[in-house]
């Protein structure tokens, strides 16, 4: 027979023994997260909205350009977590140039994805975010 000590068990799984992720983890798996979104497949997307019961029409020439906003709110965090993470001082231009290459990449990935298309108004976006992400990041490093 095999003696475990069951409080021991509790501990090893506790959630007060997980370990918080530190800022650089948190911008790395935002920008995984960021990756895996944007290359997700067409056919996969529908899929999904099919399953949550989203709206499947295909938005219109006339409607907001949600898709836009979505791209800008993905670097928006992407970025903030980024700035915050390595706290850029005279290396921030360097920090945003690659986050702008890094949604480059995502625009050219998307091009090959069956049921993506990458845009220059996309990348765009994804760079407005960005821009807003360091900007956020900076005036709360400033306020506190």
């Amino acid at each position: 027979m095999i003696n475990r000590k069951p409080e021991k068990i509790m501990k090893l799984t506790s959630v007060q023994n997980l370990i918080p992720p530190t800022p650089k983890m948190q911008a790395v798996i935002s920008l995984v997260f960021v990756l895996l979104v944007l290359v997700t497949p067409g056919p996969v997307i529908e899929w999904l909205k099919a399953i949550m019961a989203l709206p499947i029409r295909p938005p219109s020439e006339s409607e907001f350009p949600m898709d836009k906003v979505v791209h800008c709110m993905l670097f928006a965090v992407s970025g903030f977590l980024v700035c915050r993470a390595w706290q850029p001082t005279r290396g921030a231009m360097a920090i945003i140039a690659m986050m702008l290459a890094f949604a480059a990449l995502t625009e050219v990935l998307q091009m090959v994805v069956p049921g993506r298309s990458g845009s220059v108004m996309d990348w765009l976006a994804d760079g407005v975010g960005v821009v807003l992400g360091f900007w956020w990041a900076q005036r709360l490093a400033q306020k506190g």
